[in-house]
C-alpha cells in the first residue's frame, strides 16, 4: 500500500493541477453594458428536474446550475439552484446544455433521461432579458436562449434524443 500511496497522491494533485476552475461570463477587461441571462430549473418531483443552463461563453467554463443543485441536495432530495449570468453586448459563442437530473444514481439508472450539449451563436442586445429554455420529451430533448419579453428563442435550439430511446 506504501507504495501506491504516493503515486495516487501524484494522479490527484495532477488532476487539480489541470482544472482552472470556473470563471465569469464577461471577460476581466470588458467595461461595457451587459445583459442577464438565467439558468432554469424545473422541479419535476424531490428526486427529478429538469435543467436548462449556459455552461461556457467563448471557452470560458461557468458554474453551473446542476453543479450548484447537486450540492444543496441530499440522498433523498434536491433543492432547486437556477444561476444567472452577465454577458457582455457582444456577440459569443455559448454552449447550452438540457439535461434530466436525479438525486440519487440508482433513480437515474431506471429512469428516462436527457442530455443534450451544443454551442450557438448569441448577441444580447442592450436592455435585454434572457433565460435559457428548452423541452424535454420522449421524442426530442432540446435547448435554446429566448427573450424574456417575447417568449422567442433568440438562438438555434440545440437538439437531441429524447428520453424514449
Amino acid at each position: 500500500m506504501k507504495r501506491i500511496a504516493p503515486f495516487a497522491t501524484a494522479l490527484l494533485l495532477a488532476g487539480c493541477g489541470s482544472f482552472h476552475g470556473f470563471e465569469p461570463a464577461t471577460p476581466a477587461d470588458y467595461t461595457g453594458a451587459t445583459v442577464n441571462v438565467a439558468d432554469q430549473v424545473v422541479a419535476l418531483s424531490s428526486q427529478r428536474l429538469h435543467v436548462f443552463e449556459m455552461t461556457r461563453v467563448d471557452g470560458r467554463r461557468l458554474a453551473s446550475s446542476s453543479v450548484a443543485t447537486t450540492r444543496t441536495g441530499s440522498t433523498l432530495a434536491m433543492t432547486p439552484v437556477a444561476l444567472t449570468n452577465e454577458l457582455p453586448l457582444q456577440p459569443s459563442r455559448v454552449q447550452i446544455q438540457a439535461a434530466t437530473q436525479y438525486a440519487t444514481p440508482m433513480v437515474a439508472m431506471s429512469s428516462p433521461t436527457c442530455r443534450t450539449v451544443g454551442e450557438v451563436a448569441f448577441t444580447p442586445r442592450e436592455g435585454g432579458r434572457y433565460a435559457v429554455n428548452g423541452r424535454i420529451a420522449d421524442e426530442a430533448c432540446e435547448v435554446w436562449i429566448e427573450d424574456l419579453a417575447t417568449g422567442q428563442a433568440v438562438t438555434d435550439k440545440v437538439t437531441g434524443p429524447g428520453t424514449k430511446r
